[in-house]
């Protein structure tokens, strides 16, 4: 089992490189095995860790370039596929389970674009990311065109408001992406649905308005 001290989690640092943690995701690879993409704000830089066993207690990191603000998931081949910023969105797609390398695609060249990403995986087995775009302060959906992710059709799906927050990304029964976000003009949550599988437009719905 996980080592416990005093009937507790034991938590360690894994990586002390500079200021690193910062916008960090985690999933299950398809070893079994912990994967997270994270950034050393020190540096700017994107990494990923893959845990060396099941608790975690030691992780392999490779620097992948400069970037922030990443998220992850795994694609239908088992390799881990990564949203993140730099200048525009961009998507690394893992040569191998530890992503000791990786192939980097530019999907939204759109300046400051890619910020506050998530990522699924939709009916298609491509994925389908959300992400804040702050030249239109709105949220935008990228549907992969491949496993890679190498191009994506992106859509604005909310431009009205000044979305803000990190973004979270589910695929439903139906087959279809829904988003939920943060309208932090009007301090709501809001939900989009899509209306198709590559989302090129969606229904939105005010979920919850903040206390005044």
């Amino acid at each position: 089992g996980v080592a416990c001290i005093a009937g507790k989690p034991y938590a360690q640092a894994l990586d002390r490189a500079g200021l690193v943690g910062n916008y960090n995701a985690l999933t299950i690879g398809s070893d079994g095995l912990g994967f997270i993409a994270y950034t050393n704000s020190s540096t700017l830089e994107l990494k990923a860790g893959h845990c060396n066993d099941l608790a975690c207690t030691s992780l392999s990191s490779t620097v992948l370039g400069s970037g922030n603000n990443a998220s992850v998931t795994v694609g239908p081949d088992g390799l881990p596929l990564i949203p993140f910023s730099n200048g525009g969105l961009k998507v690394a797609h893992c040569s191998n389970l530890a992503c000791s390398s990786a192939t980097i695609s530019v999907v939204d060249a759109t300046p400051n674009a890619g910020q506050l990403s998530a990522i699924a995986i939709g009916t298609d087995g491509l994925g389908l990311i959300s992400y804040y775009d702050v030249a239109t302060q709105g949220l935008k959906v990228a549907h992969c065109s491949d496993a890679l992710c190498s191009a994506a059709v992106v859509s604005s799906i909310d431009v009205s408001t000044h979305t803000f927050g990190h973004t979270s990304i589910a695929v439903g029964t139906d087959g279809l992406g829904i988003v939920s976000y943060m309208d932090s003009t009007n301090n709501k949550l809001k939900v989009a649905h899509c209306s198709n599988p590559t989302c090129t437009s969606a229904t939105i719905t005010t979920i919850a308005e903040a206390a005044a």
